[in-house]
């Protein structure tokens, strides 16, 4: 879920309507820059993963579980 939110009196208030918000529960607001931050870091993520595909045999599966 990403809420979009206004830091008003030492409170973060929603800018629109959070479906099946809890009362009393904790929510994560982020900043554009972290969202950004974090949509980056999945990236670097995705292509560096391609650099460990040869360890997909059939060798090393026993150590797929551990």
């Amino acid at each position: 879920m990403s809420v979009k939110a206004k830091y008003v009196e030492g409170v973060f208030r929603p800018l629109e309507r959070v479906p099946d918000a809890t009362p009393g529960k904790i929510y994560r607001v982020f900043s554009e820059d972290e969202i950004r931050e974090l949509r980056e870091s999945l990236l670097w993520l995705g292509a560096a993963a391609k650099s460990f595909e040869f360890w997909n045999n059939a060798e090393d599966a026993v150590y797929d579980n551990l």
